[in-house]
C-alpha cells in the first residue's frame, strides 16, 4: 500500500504530495484523513494521509521511504482535507502551510477524562429576548428547518442592539442537539464582556483559546474542543482551525474588525475561511456588526446571504446623540487647544453629575512628528524612514517609531542644519492626557493604548476601574472601541475624527465610519441617552456625517456607488503584491519584472513604492492586481514565477 501524504512543512516548491510505503503492520491501521511520522530529508516529521492506493496500480522507478510512525489520538476530520486543499489554492501558499494552520503545537495522546461534563449553567429559555431578538431568532430557526442548505446569516444591530443574547440562544440550541460551536472575537483581551457572557452561560463547557496561553495549554483547549469534551471555543480567528466533527454553528462577532486577517502565510482572512467551513460541515455561519464591511452586507443585499436588522438598541434604549464641530472655527475664535471650547464644556458637565467621559483619538504619543523650524528636516526612524513619534510616558522624553519600536533620546539640534528650533506637530493621546490633568486637576484620569495594555489582565484591570466608577475620564485609542460596554459613560468625545480619513487606501473611508461609529456607541448604555461630540476639519465628510447619525444605509449606499465606479470589491477581487529588499532597485526591479505578465489581461495599479516606504531597514514597492474572478489560474501560475514576492489575497493592509 502507498499512502500519499500532504507533510506539516512550509514550502516543497511544486510538490505538495509526496508517496510512502505503508509497512504492512500499519496497513490495518491507516485511513485519509491519519496523521503520521515520516522521514522527510534529514528529519522526522508529521504528515496527513490525503490518499491510500494500491502498491500493484502504481509504477515506481524509486524505492520509497516507508512511514515511520502512526499518530494515535488523533483524526483529521474528512470535510477539512477539503478545506486545506481550497484554502492552498485561495490564499496561494502550499498544502503543508494549510494543514499546519489546523494542527495543534505538539500531537500527542490527549488527556485522560477527568470526569463527566457538568450540565449547562442556564438553559435556553432563562435567556430573555426582546420581541425583535426574539423574531429574529425564531426566523433563523425556521430558515435551518426549511432549508437543507444553511445560507449564511448576517445579524446587522446597531450598537447595544443585544447581538449577543441571540448568539448565546442559538448557541444552545446546537449544543442541545450534540452539535460542537465556535465563537470567533476579534481580539480576546478587548471583548472582557463577550467572553464573560459565554463563560456565564455555559461554565466549563468552554474551551477558551488565546495568545497568553502555554503550549501545553493550547494543546489542552484543541483537544477539549476536538474531543467534543468542551463542545463551545471561543477565540481569535485561531478558534476557527481546530478541525472537529459535528461542526453545528460558526459565530463572526464584529465581522468588520481588520484582526480576523492574518498578516503572514497563508495570509487568510477569518470571515472568508468560516464560510468555506460552513459549507463544508454544513454548520451555520452568523456574521455580527454594526458596522459590516462593505462586502458583506453587499452579499446580505443581493441575497447570498440571510440578513437580519436589529435597528433599535436592547429595551429601546436611545443612541447617543452627535454634535459635530468644525475645529478651523476653533482656531478662528482663538483656541489652539486639542479640546475645542464644546468638548471643554461638556466634560465640565458631566463630571458635576458624577458621570464618566471617553476621549477618543487613534494616534499614540505626544506629538506625531517632530521637525525643524528653520530647515523643515522630520526625524525620520533610520529602519524604517517613517517620522518618529515623540513620546514622554516613558520616564523620559524619548522618540520612537511605532514599526520597529526604535527608540532615540530627542536632539539638542537639527541634525540636518544644526538649528535649536525643533517643534513637535501633532497630537497623540499623551498631549490629550496632559491637557486634560491640566483643565481637570481634580478628575481621575486614566488612558488606554498598547503601551499601558499589554496583557489580558492588564485590560481587565482598567475595565474593572472604569466599570466600578473609579474614574473619569478614560483617554484611549482604538482599543476602547472594540465591546466595550460601559454603562457609566455619557460622553464620548472623539478629539480628531479626521487620523486615518485621508489615508492611499480605498477602505478608508469605510474604516473610518466604523470606528468613529463604535466609538459612539460606547456612551448611553444604561438609564441616558448618552452624547458624542466630533471634533474635525472636514465636517461634510460623508463617514463623518453618517457616523454622527448612526446611518450605516446612508454609508453604504453611498459608497456602494463609489466602489463600483471605480472598481474595487465587492466587484472585483484584489490582489496586492509585495516586493521587499534591503537593496532600493533591487526591490523595483523585482516588482517590475511582473509587469509584462499581466499587461493586456488584467488591470492593475502600480508598481510604486508602498506607503510605508521603508519597513525594518527594507524598501518597499507594491502593485495592486484587479481581478474579476478568484481563484485565477492564470493567475497561480505567474504567482509561481515570482515566489520572492509576498502575494496578498484580499489585502485589508495597503500601506
Amino acid at each position: 500500500m502507498i499512502a500519499e501524504i500532504i507533510p506539516s512543512s512550509k514550502s516543497f516548491g511544486e510538490n505538495d504530495y509526496f508517496s510512502y510505503s505503508v509497512p504492512l503492520e500499519f496497513e490495518s491501521q491507516i485511513h485519509v484523513g491519519q496523521m503520521v511520522e515520516m522521514p522527510f530529508g534529514k528529519k522526522i516529521i508529521r504528515g496527513m494521509v490525503a490518499k491510500l492506493c494500491s502498491n500493484d496500480t502504481e509504477v515506481r522507478k524509486y524505492e520509497l521511504k516507508a512511514i515511520s510512525k502512526i499518530i494515535q489520538g488523533f483524526q483529521f476530520p474528512l470535510p477539512y482535507i477539503e478545506i486545506v486543499k481550497w484554502l492552498a489554492e485561495y490564499y496561494l501558499c502550499s498544502l503543508g502551510e494549510a494543514l499546519l494552520l489546523f494542527l495543534p503545537p505538539v500531537l500527542k495522546r490527549p488527556r485522560a477524562d477527568q470526569g463527566a461534563k457538568k450540565e449547562n449553567r442556564k438553559t435556553s429559555s432563562e435567556i430573555k429576548l426582546s420581541k425583535d431578538q426574539n423574531d429574529i431568532f425564531e426566523n433563523i430557526l425556521a430558515n435551518l428547518n426549511a432549508n437543507q442548505q444553511k445560507k449564511p446569516v448576517l445579524l446587522h444591530g446597531v450598537t447595544g442592539s443585544g447581538k449577543t443574547e441571540i448568539y448565546l440562544k442559538l448557541a444552545l440550541e446546537f449544543i442541545a442537539k450534540k452539535q460542537n460551536v465556535i465563537v470567533l472575537v476579534p481580539e480576546i483581551i478587548l471583548t472582557p464582556q463577550t467572553v464573560e457572557r459565554f463563560e456565564k452561560i455555559f461554565g466549563d463547557q468552554i474551551a477558551l483559546l488565546h495568545s497568553g496561553l502555554s503550549k501545553t495549554e493550547k494543546l489542552n483547549c484543541y483537544h477539549d474542543f476536538q474531543s467534543g469534551k468542551k463542545p463551545i471555543i471561543v477565540g481569535p480567528r485561531s478558534a476557527l482551525l481546530v478541525p472537529v466533527d459535528n461542526l453545528g454553528l460558526i459565530i463572526v462577532d464584529e465581522e468588520h474588525e481588520d484582526s480576523y486577517k492574518q498578516e503572514s502565510t497563508p495570509r487568510y482572512h477569518a470571515v472568508t475561511l468560516a464560510e468555506k467551513i460552513a459549507e463544508q460541515t454544513g454548520a451555520l455561519l452568523l456574521l455580527g456588526s454594526a458596522t459590516p464591511r462593505i462586502e458583506t452586507f453587499f452579499k446580505a443585499k443581493s441575497g447570498k446571504y440571510d440578513l437580519f436588522i436589529l435597528s433599535n438598541r436592547y429595551q429601546k434604549k436611545t443612541l447617543p446623540s452627535a454634535r459635530i464641530v468644525d475645529l478651523r472655527n476653533e482656531i478662528k475664535g482663538g483656541n489652539f487647544s486639542p479640546l475645542s471650547f464644546e468638548l471643554q464644556k461638556t466634560i465640565s458637565e458631566i463630571l458635576e453629575n458624577k458621570r464618566q467621559t471617553l476621549l477618543f483619538l487613534n494616534r499614540r504619543g505626544t506629538a506625531t512628528f517632530v521637525s525643524c523650524r528653520d530647515c523643515g528636516h522630520v526625524i525620520l526612524c533610520h529602519n524604517c524612514s517613517i517620522p518618529m513619534v515623540y513620546h514622554t510616558s516613558f520616564g523620559n522624553d524619548k522618540l520612537r517609531c511605532h514599526h520597529c519600536n526604535f527608540e532615540t533620546s530627542l536632539p539638542a539640534n537639527c541634525p540636518s542644519c544644526g538649528s535649536i528650533r525643533i517643534k513637535y506637530f501633532g497630537a497623540g493621546i499623551d498631549k490629550i492626557e496632559s491637557e486634560v490633568k491640566n483643565q481637570y486637576p481634580s478628575a481621575r484620569v486614566i488612558k488606554i493604548d498598547s503601551t499601558t495594555v499589554k496583557s489580558k489582565n492588564d485590560y481587565e484591570h482598567f475595565y474593572k476601574m472604569v466599570k466600578n466608577h473609579e474614574v473619569d475620564i478614560i483617554i484611549g485609542t482604538q482599543m476602547i472601541a472594540k465591546g466595550l460596554d460601559l454603562p457609566g459613560v455619557d460622553l464620548v468625545g472623539i478629539v480628531s475624527a479626521d487620523t486615518g480619513l485621508h489615508l492611499p487606501h480605498y477602505r478608508a473611508s469605510e474604516r473610518s465610519f466604523q470606528l468613529l461609529t463604535q466609538v459612539s456607541g460606547r456612551s448611553g448604555r444604561r438609564d441616558n441617552a448618552g452624547q458624542t461630540i466630533i471634533q474635525t476639519y472636514w465636517p461634510e465628510a460623508l463617514p463623518i456625517l453618517a457616523a454622527s447619525r448612526h446611518d450605516y444605509l446612508q454609508f453604504y449606499d453611498e459608497e456602494i456607488i463609489a466602489r463600483k465606479t471605480h472598481n474595487y470589491p465587492p466587484y472585483c477581487h484584489l490582489i496586492r503584491v509585495i516586493s521587499e529588499h534591503q537593496n532600493i532597485d533591487k526591490a523595483r526591479q523585482n516588482i517590475e519584472g511582473i509587469i509584462p505578465k499581466l499587461s493586456n489581461t488584467y488591470d492593475f495599479i502600480g508598481p510604486g513604492a508602498c506607503f510605508y516606504a521603508k519597513l525594518h531597514q527594507r524598501f518597499r514597492f507594491h502593485l495592486i492586481i484587479k481581478a474579476e474572478k478568484w481563484p485565477d489560474q492564470n493567475l497561480h501560475e505567474i504567482a509561481k514565477m515570482f515566489p520572492h514576492l509576498t502575494w496578498d489575497i484580499e489585502p485589508t493592509n495597503m500601506l
